[in-house]
């Protein structure tokens, strides 16, 4: 990432590597044909990726720029880039890639014009149902206009989302269309909404593109925790919707590897409270860490998870009542029903669900879970009895999972109840069938779905085929 001081160098950077000799878009292609400017593709690979990462946003599995984000209606499309806002799921930023040599804008008339001129004309003629052998842009550009207008006014009607920046872009020019919501959809469009950027430009213009498409500029992210006496810099018991209950785990490892290390579940309480607008701000305060482990009767017996789940309800309950004062209002927890979701990854090709977890970007094997009225995500015992705790039960009736019984808590699988334990799942087939719904699995791959209290989330209603739990071999 650039700040806005040095993004005029770094950006001035990524050209001369581009453009060099030896750089990526003069490289020659295979079976000795000549050298070629790069396609769409190559343009995303060597350019957009890389000024996308210098604008501040980031690429990747949780980041906040997805790439070919789908946008479903009557029909299934991909836009190229998206740029949203990570607590509301919001987008901000629309990027159409085209390849490197495509040619910046065709008039369609041989005449003097205004580059964002006719663009403002192109859009009306578009909105007003007019064909494209008649628009006042020639060439693919007509294509360019149906297709970015397409995005953005799907976007608003399917979800409300007034797109703040929509953006076409090859390596050598950059159209930036401002509020394309006013343009594409409510009309008529404004020459003055719309700048464009061209290569031999791009260094003194290299600020104004800054301040225009940087997440900087485009989003104001809520930070990752505040303290309750922080709360109100953000909302007000006026502008609060919701408020959910929510616990911080952080998956710790312990011991020496000449053994192997063993893993530890270190659970702190934490609030989630979402606003009319959508954001979600979670509230924490420095707490000691709470294990999560069984405790044991003085006889040796097990007291399963009680004295665990019952500490971590107690500092739930003082935190709600201090985020109550600091509010001036009483809070009452709402269900995990209420609450809209962090974006979650589909699951080979099968439909984005939303998640009650998301990680702590700077803080590798963190993460916030929303329990809703519930102040932890296990169960201090599951509630029903079950023989498939046991690897070798579940052996016997042909459904083990894996080769052999898990002994005691390990890294790969995480698991952190062992065989036998009443937390712990050794059926073969649940496992098999919790793979897209399972909330935590990052926190422990074996926790028995009847001793964790998102067990309604993730098997909602009647379940067929029936899960096995409660019964025997």
């Amino acid at each position: 990432m650039a700040r806005k001081a040095d993004f005029p160098e770094k950006f001035a950077e990524l050209f001369a590597r581009l453009e060099a000799a030896e750089g990526p878009i003069a490289a020659a292609p295979y079976d000795g044909g000549p050298v070629g400017n790069p396609h769409e593709h190559a343009t995303r690979v060597y350019f957009l990726d890389e000024l996308i990462e210098l604008l501040g946003w980031t690429l990747g599995l949780g980041g906040d720029m997805v790439e070919e984000a789908r946008l479903k209606d009557k029909t299934t499309t991909r836009m190229d880039y998206l740029g949203k806002a990570c607590d509301t799921n919001v987008p901000a930023l629309l990027i159409e890639a085209k390849a490197w040599e495509k040619p910046f804008l065709q008039p369609r008339k041989n005449e003097a014009f205004r580059v964002e001129g006719v663009l403002a004309n192109a859009i009306d003629h578009w909105r007003g149902g007019g064909e494209a052998s008649k628009s006042p842009l020639a060439g693919e550009w007509p294509d360019y206009i149906v297709q970015v207008g397409n995005y953005v006014s799907r976007l608003y009607k399917l979800h409300r989302h007034r797109l703040p920046r929509a953006v076409i872009c090859s390596g050598e020019w950059i159209v930036v269309f401002i509020d394309p919501v006013a343009a594409f959809v409510e009309g008529p469009a404004r020459s003055t909404s719309i700048k464009h950027f061209e290569k031999r430009n791009f260094e003194s213009d290299a600020p104004l593109l800054y301040e225009l498409l940087s997440k900087d500029s485009l989003i104001e992210e809520t930070p990752a925790s505040v303290r309750p006496t922080e709360i109100s810099n953000f909302l007000t018991s006026k502008t609060l919707d919701k408020c959910f209950h929510a616990v911080l785990v952080s998956y710790e490892t312990a011991g020496t590897s000449l053994f192997g290390k063993k893993p530890r579940i270190a659970i702190h309480p934490a609030l989630v409270l979402q606003d009319l607008d959508g954001m979600r701000l979670t509230v924490l305060e420095e707490t000691d860490a709470v294990y999560m482990e069984y405790g044991r009767h003085e006889d040796g017996e097990d007291l399963f998870l009680d004295v665990h789940v019952a500490s971590i309800g107690e500092a739930a309950a003082a935190l709600l009542r201090r985020t109550s004062e600091q509010l001036g209002v009483e809070l009452h927890p709402s269900s995990t029903v209420d609450f809209r979701g962090f974006p979650r990854q589909p699951l080979h090709g099968a439909e984005v669900v939303t998640s009650l977890v998301k990680d702590m970007p700077s803080h590798k094997d963190n993460w916030i879970v929303v329990t809703g009225q519930d102040t932890h995500f296990v169960r201090a015992r599951p509630d029903l009895a079950c023989d498939f705790h046991s690897w070798g039960t579940c052996k016997a009736a042909h459904r083990a999972a894996g080769e052999s019984a898990i002994m005691r808590p390990i890294i790969t699988p995480k698991v952190l109840f062992a065989d036998d334990k009443l937390h712990h799942c050794a059926h073969r087939d649940v496992l098999d069938r919790r793979m897209s719904r399972c909330q935590v699995p990052m926190i422990d791959e074996r926790l028995c779905c009847r001793g964790c209290t998102f067990a309604p989330v993730c098997w909602p209603g009647t379940v067929n085929p029936p899960l096995p739990c409660g019964g025997s071999a």
